[in-house]
């Protein structure tokens, strides 16, 4: 895979990550809970204000997350499974090419299992060759 594009990749994979998600959450948490506080006071109107535009902003940033993360699953259900052998290698090209994918919406699922928030803090990633060895030898 050539380094731009390896490159961009990465950029969508952390743009992606659902961690903005929570993010999103907990700044429409928060600029509720203003509104409420500031409610019968002279800020009450600007909280108002800020608490709207906030769930709006949200709202567009999960929005946007929900359309990217199924446009590239909408792609890659298009993406032919080649099938071929990997050269030097008893892994079939197809089958890591699938995991690829596979873990790639695994990266973009909301868990809350301990071993995924370890993975997430870490920003760890599985390897698809990896995986498909582990499903070979657990046949």
């Amino acid at each position: 895979m050539n380094n731009d594009f390896q490159h961009s990749v990465e950029a969508v994979d952390l743009d992606l990550a659902t961690s903005w998600i929570t993010l999103s959450a907990e700044v429409r948490t928060l600029a509720d809970n203003l509104k409420t506080k500031a409610a019968g006071t002279a800020l009450s109107a600007e909280a108002e204000r800020l608490s709207h535009q906030a769930s709006r902003l949200c709202d567009h940033v999960e929005r946007i997350h929900e359309d990217v993360t199924s446009l590239l699953e909408n792609i890659e259900t298009r993406i032919p499974d080649r099938g071929l052998a990997d050269s030097g290698s008893e892994l079939d090209c197809g089958e890591v090419e699938q995991e690829k994918i596979q873990i790639q919406r695994e990266n973009h699922e909301l868990k809350s299992d301990f071993k995924d928030i370890l993975k997430a803090l870490f920003m760890w990633v599985d390897d698809p060759e990896e995986r498909v060895r582990e499903k070979k030898v657990s046949r």
